[in-house]
C-alpha cells in the first residue's frame, strides 16, 4: 500500500498521518500550505507536497511519482470558513473532491476513503434526538442545512458515482463531533470541545453559557484516525458510508469534570440546558456503529477520561 494524504497537515488529516506513520507506512502528504505544527514529530517518516486541489495535473504528477494506490481525501475549506465563502467552499469542496476521483480513476489508485461530516444528516429529530437518541443509521435522511454539508454530501455522491461506474472503491466517513490539538485556531466555533479542555490547560478562564446538558456524540481525534485508517484497511468495503463515533452520549458538563480532573485549576463554567452550538439546526445524535464495526472491525479505544489525558499530554508534547 502507498498512501496519499490530502491535508495530512490539518487537525484530522495529522492525526491520520500520525496512525499511519505508527503502523509502519510512511504516507505522502498533500497540503496547499506547509503547516509543522501537528506533525513535527513524525515529520522526518513522511513525504510532503505541496499542491492544491484544484490543480489537477499537479495531483496526476503526485500519484504517479509515488505510485499511490489508496487516498485519504480530508482537504476542505471547513464549516465556519466555508459558510463565509460559498463560491470557494464549492470549488474546494467539490470540484476539489472531484479532481480527487478522476486522478484516482485515470492513474488506477484502488480505493479513496472520503471524510465526510455528521451535517449531511441535517437536523435531528424524533427519536433520534433528545431525550431518546435512537442510535443514528447511515441510511438515515440527507437534509443538509449548509453549504459546507451540501458539499460534503456532493462529495459522497460524486465518490458512489465513481464507484458504481468505474469500480473505484471508495467510502464516505461521517463523524461525530470531533475534538483534538489544533482546532480551536482552526475550526472557531465548532470547537467548543476543544475550547474547554485547551482553555483548562493554558489557564484560560472558559464560559459557556447554556448547553452543558446536550448529550452529543463526541469522538477523539485518535479515534477518527483509527476509523480512516480501517477504512484503507478493510478488505471489501460492502457499504459508500460509515458512522465513526464513540456511540455513547456524553454533554460539555461531563467534558469540564474530566478536565479539572486532569487540572484541578481549571477555571470552566457551563451553564444549563440544551443546544449548545446555537442556530435552528440541532445535529445532536449518537451513532449507530453496526456497519463500522462489523466491516471495518471499528471500535473506539478512548474513553472521554482517557481522550482528555491524551489530549493535554499531546499539547505539552507539541508545545501547543
Amino acid at each position: 500500500m502507498r498512501i496519499l494524504i490530502t491535508g495530512g497537515m490539518g487537525v484530522i488529516g495529522s492525526g491520520v498521518t500520525t496512525k499511519f506513520v505508527q503502523e509502519g507506512h510512511r504516507p505522502v502528504v498533500m497540503a496547499r500550505h506547509l503547516d509543522r505544527n501537528l506533525i513535527r514529530p513524525i515529520e522526518d517518516k513522511i513525504d510532503i507536497e505541496l499542491a492544491d486541489l484544484l490543480d489537477i495535473p499537479r495531483i496526476f504528477s503526485i500519484l504517479q511519482k509515488y505510485e499511490i494506490t489508496h487516498i485519504v481525501h480530508t482537504a476542505a475549506l471547513v464549516g465556519a470558513m466555508s459558510n463565509l465563502n460559498p463560491p470557494q467552499s464549492i470549488h474546494i469542496n467539490v470540484i476539489g473532491t472531484l479532481n480527487v476521483l478522476e486522478a484516482a480513476r485515470l492513474m488506477k489508485v484502488q480505493r479513496v476513503v472520503y471524510t465526510s461530516a455528521k451535517g449531511v444528516y441535517g437536523h435531528i429529530e424524533g427519536d433520534y434526538a433528545h431525550p431518546t437518541f435512537k442510535p443514528l443509521p447511515e441510511d438515515h435522511p440527507k437534509r443538509p442545512k449548509r453549504i459546507y454539508e451540501s458539499a460534503k454530501l456532493m462529495g459522497e455522491h460524486m465518490g458512489q458515482f465513481y464507484k458504481s461506474t468505474y469500480g473505484l472503491e471508495f467510502a464516505a466517513l461521517r463523524f461525530g463531533m470531533t475534538y483534538g490539538p489544533g482546532k480551536t485556531v482552526r475550526h472557531g466555533k465548532m470547537s467548543v470541545l476543544s475550547e474547554i479542555i485547551e482553555g483548562g490547560y493554558s489557564g484560560k478562564a472558559v464560559r459557556i453559557e447554556q448547553g452543558g446538558d446536550q448529550k452529543e456524540d463526541i469522538l477523539y481525534n485518535k479515534d477518527v484516525a483509527l476509523g480512516i485508517y480501517l477504512a484503507c484497511m478493510a478488505p471489501k468495503l460492502r457499504y459508500d458510508a460509515y458512522n465513526i463515533g464513540s456511540g455513547e452520549g456524553h454533554t460539555l458538563k461531563d467534558l469540564a469534570t474530566e478536565v479539572r480532573r486532569i487540572i484541578p485549576t481549571a477555571d470552566i463554567e457551563v451553564g444549563p440546558g440544551l443546544h449548545f452550538l446555537g442556530g435552528p439546526t440541532h445535529y445532536y445524535s449518537i451513532y449507530d456503529l453496526t456497519r463500522a464495526r462489523e466491516d471495518l472491525g471499528y471500535a473506539p479505544r478512548y474513553s472521554l477520561g482517557a481522550a482528555v489525558e491524551d489530549y493535554i499530554a499531546t499539547l505539552k508534547t507539541l508545545g501547543l
